[in-house]
């Protein structure tokens, strides 16, 4: 079985096909039945799905706590570039995030958070990925000075 990421943004993104051996992250329109099953989680209109270089979003798994695991060291530009990633897209907009298992798009919400993505660090406190998880990135919103 298969995680399945997805995000939600207010802008039209450039969708990618994957390439072995070269992409890393790729994001391809989903199908009917997934964007059926996403409609009461998703609120923002362009809804993609997130591919990793697993060909799936199971490359997206990682946890902090294993950062210096050898085992995990080749999972790190991969889940980078997905960091990278929301932390471009929220520059100007909140993005929201649902994570499942491959074919459980029509169940229910278990768990919902906030995140600022630029709190996110790989090494210390990566956000992993947890079943049927909304999670709401926020956007960049800069500090008012006086």
């Amino acid at each position: 079985m298969c995680y399945a990421v997805f995000i939600a943004t207010s802008t039209p993104q450039q969708a990618s096909d994957f390439v072995a051996g070269k992409t890393l992250i790729y994001l391809i329109q989903p199908s009917a039945d997934e964007l059926t099953g996403l409609k009461d989680k998703l609120s923002l209109p362009y809804v993609y799905y997130v591919g990793s270089d697993a060909q799936c979003s199971c490359g997206l798994e990682f946890h902090s706590h294993l950062f210096n695991d050898p085992e995990w060291q080749d999972s790190k530009p991969t889940v980078q570039a997905f960091i990278d990633l929301l932390n471009k897209l929220t520059i100007d907009d909140d993005i929201e995030y649902y994570c499942c298992w491959d074919g459980d798009w029509h169940e229910p919400i278990e768990n919902s958070r906030i995140i600022d993505i630029r709190n996110i660090s790989l090494k210390v406190n990566y956000f992993d990925l947890i079943e049927r998880e909304f999670i709401k990135f926020k956007r960049n919103i800069p500090k008012q000075t006086c």
